[in-house]
């Protein structure tokens, strides 16, 4: 999507970060059934598998669990979902610069992106944040293969610096135990700290001392001291987007693995930005101890408060200039106009078939999307409760980022944050009126 001549095609997207900025600038519209929906080959397996897994999960998961993956199966699963558009150390070969998610961000940062320099200048700014996406490099030396299989079906906000998230992609538990084995197949490690026991309170004062939460936030413990943010546009300020919420560490890291973490960052995953505190063995454990046995006390997310519908005229001009241009328009758009694939909301990919859908224009949304049959079906047919479907996906972002994702819609914006209850209302509101132009 991001080549020499989509300088029209840039500028929604930027417009489009404020309002997203991760995991994926390019995502999919998956969540409307049928309209991104998954290869044939895949369809049918993701059903039969979904029925094993629950919609819905505690602060831990409530993912069913899984037999360990197949770890050659999940390679070539890797390579369908095109896992390396986004993440490094995938094991697999680089991606071209314009398929690459970040790369074009990247360029305009470095002012190498073909435009004018005034042009730059204005995008420059809101890229920052959409720079890049944690690689994958040692995985297994680190994380628990079962919180990896968790994570792949039911994302989580793990790294709240960074606007974009981990999507939920149209994958099922056997196909996740798969990735995750493959991902997690070099567990070793020259650290061996299984017996290290620490001191949580010592561990919280040390957190303190070296400035944790200056990169890392830490939710559902008591508040720490402010500490002052990497400089902006600075190294230490994209090592922070990347920062993890410690919150998740005692699920994802080994305990024995997150000590040796501590003691050498880089000796575990060689390309980490985690500084090295030169800890001793002891501080290493205290601080350990803390991360993985303070209690938590994590509120949860409210429900959307709907808004009702607007009784005024909304037209198509305003909720394209409000959601569509800003939040739709750069995953699902017409190739031709813009010089690109069209996104994998429109052309398919990251496991995705092509479904056809379009925000480029008034007519392209009302053209809908192509089922499985190659047959085109509605955006904005109803759904069993009546809600459209356009605005159901809507909605289902809400529930996936309460942890309560649906079985049957997919979130949208994929892997961004949920659109405001105002957005929602005026999208509602214009499809209510009729869709006029």
């Amino acid at each position: 999507m991001c080549t020499e001549h989509a300088a029209r095609e840039l500028r929604d997207h930027i417009v489009a970060l404020k309002a997203w900025i991760w995991f994926f600038p390019l995502l999919l519209m998956s969540g409307l059934p049928g309209a991104c929906a998954p290869r044939r080959s895949q369809q049918t397996r993701h059903e039969r598998v979904t029925q094993a897994v629950p919609a819905t999960h505690s602060e831990t998961s409530s993912v069913t669990p899984v037999a360990h993956g197949n770890a050659a199966r999940g390679r070539a699963l890797v390579e369908l979902f095109e896992c390396n558009r986004c993440h490094e150390g995938t094991g697999l070969a680089s991606v071209p610069l314009s398929k690459h998610c970040f790369a074009c961000h990247e360029q305009i940062i470095l002012g190498k992106f073909p435009v004018s320099s005034a042009a730059l200048a204005r995008f420059r700014p809101h890229v920052g944040s959409a720079r890049e996406a944690p690689s994958l490099t040692a995985l297994g030396a680190r994380l628990e293969e079962r919180w990896v299989v968790q994570y792949l079906l039911e994302p989580r906000d793990l790294r709240p610096r960074l606007t974009p998230n981990m999507p939920r992609l149209a994958m099922d538990a056997e196909q996740a135990a798969d990735i995750a084995a493959y991902l997690t197949a070099d567990s070793s490690t020259s650290v061996s700290l299984a017996h290290a026991t620490g001191n949580a309170t010592r561990g919280r004062e040390l957190m303190e001392q070296k400035g944790c939460v200056s990169c890392h936030a830490f939710s559902g413990v008591r508040e720490f001291p402010v500490s002052a943010p990497p400089p902006a546009g600075s190294e230490s300020e994209r090592a922070a987007a990347l920062a993890p919420d410690l919150r998740f560490t005692r699920e994802r890291f080994r305990r024995d693995r997150l000590l040796g973490f501590l003691l050498n960052p880089r000796r575990i995953k060689p390309d980490t930005r985690m500084p090295n505190f030169d800890l001793s063995q002891a501080e290493a454990a205290d601080i350990a101890a803390y991360v993985c046995d303070a209690a938590l006390s994590v509120q949860p997310i409210a429900p959307l408060a709907r808004l009702p519908l607007l009784t005024r005229h909304v037209s198509f001009e305003e909720a394209n200039r409000r959601v569509f241009s800003r939040t739709c328009h750069h995953c699902h758009t017409d190739a031709q106009a813009s010089g690109g694939d069209g996104g994998p909301g429109n052309t398919g990919g990251f496991g995705f078939a092509a479904r056809g859908v379009s925000f480029s224009s008034h007519a392209s949304i009302l053209a809908g999307y192509v089922d499985e049959r190659g047959e085109r079906r509605s955006l904005f047919e109803p759904l069993s409760d009546g809600t459209p479907r356009l605005v159901a996906a809507l909605l289902a972002r809400h529930d996936e980022a309460r942890g309560q994702p649906r079985s049957s819609v997919r979130g949208m914006p994929l892997g961004l944050p949920p659109l405001s209850a105002e957005d929602i209302q005026l999208v509602e509101s214009w499809v209510e009126q009729g869709k006029p132009l």
